[in-house]
């Protein structure tokens, strides 16, 4: 079992364009194909306790300091055909456009410039989880068969990372998550900590809107033309910043890069989210 695993995984990182079983044996004389046939495609083995493993020898290198973050991003795997599961015609962001592919959404664990990936999902399109018979062919198990956005999969693999003791400080993500209310929402009420992009559009406040109605403060307007400014990022960020920005910023130091240290000088300001169907306004840092 262990050969045949080495003998894999050496072929992943081969040259081989195609990674096929067929293809590593001929880049790798000593391994033996039937056997990782085998190995691949019909031995009974359990993921989970390998991932389980990854995590432990992730957290031991990786955790328990104030630099440990979870980063949460997607990758995607260019593929012909349409049996491979959840494979179809979507944004592939490894070409920047829309391609035949496969989609997933992972989890990792990161400390400075050090990472290391800790979990996984593989986004299964709507027109899978509607197929039975599709996913069925494709041995995809039945507690599976089910569409999730990404949204949706990252927060399950914070839940994750969190049932397993991962000791992150932070969650991080780009604007795919950033963007997405349902998720950031959810953080928020589990106590995580989180710093992740937005778009220029996103409507912020810069003042929580509760300050523009009567004392018990319970309820909202129903308008959103209250005393309080609401404007997208890109034009509050403009205004805030020229005129905070010279004087109340601060320079840190991204990381070592070949041309010496990459720093960056950033300002924070406080301001709320908040949609006129919420109870109540969420009060977040924007990092200019």
């Amino acid at each position: 079992m262990g050969d045949h695993a080495r003998h894999y995984l050496t072929g992943l990182l081969g040259r081989n364009v195609r990674k096929s079983i067929g293809r590593i044996g001929e880049e790798l004389a000593e391994s033996n194909y039937q056997g990782l046939q085998q190995f691949i495609s019909d031995s009974p083995w359990d993921e989970q306790a390998v991932l389980r493993q990854v995590r432990g020898e992730a957290e031991a290198l990786l955790g328990s300091h104030r630099d440990t973050a979870l980063y949460l991003d997607e990758t995607s795997f260019v593929k012909k055909g349409n049996a491979s599961v959840g494979v179809q015609r979507q944004y592939c962001g490894r070409l920047g456009k829309i391609e035949n592919c496969q989609v997933g959404v992972f989890a990792c664990l990161g400390r400075g410039e050090r990472t290391a990936l800790v979990d996984f999902r593989l986004f299964l399109p709507a027109s899978w989880a509607n197929d039975p018979a599709r996913c069925q062919k494709a041995k995809v198990p039945a507690a599976e068969q089910r569409h999730q956005n990404k949204a949706e999969l990252a927060l399950a693999l914070v839940r994750t990372a969190r049932t397993e003791d991962l000791s992150y400080q932070w969650v991080g993500g780009d604007e795919v998550y950033g963007n997405n209310r349902n998720l950031t929402d959810a953080l928020d009420d589990a106590g995580e900590s989180f710093l992740m992009d937005i778009a220029a559009t996103h409507q912020l406040w810069d003042r929580d809107p509760a300050g523009a109605v009567p004392a018990a403060g319970l309820r909202r307007p129903r308008s959103r033309r209250v005393a309080t400014a609401e404007q997208a990022v890109k034009k509050g960020a403009a205004q805030w910043a020229a005129a905070h920005f010279a004087a109340e910023s601060r320079e840190v130091l991204l990381r070592e890069s070949t041309r010496g240290p990459l720093r960056a000088k950033l300002w924070v300001k406080a301001v709320w989210q908040w949609e006129p169907a919420e109870p109540a306004a969420r009060r977040r840092w924007l990092v200019i």
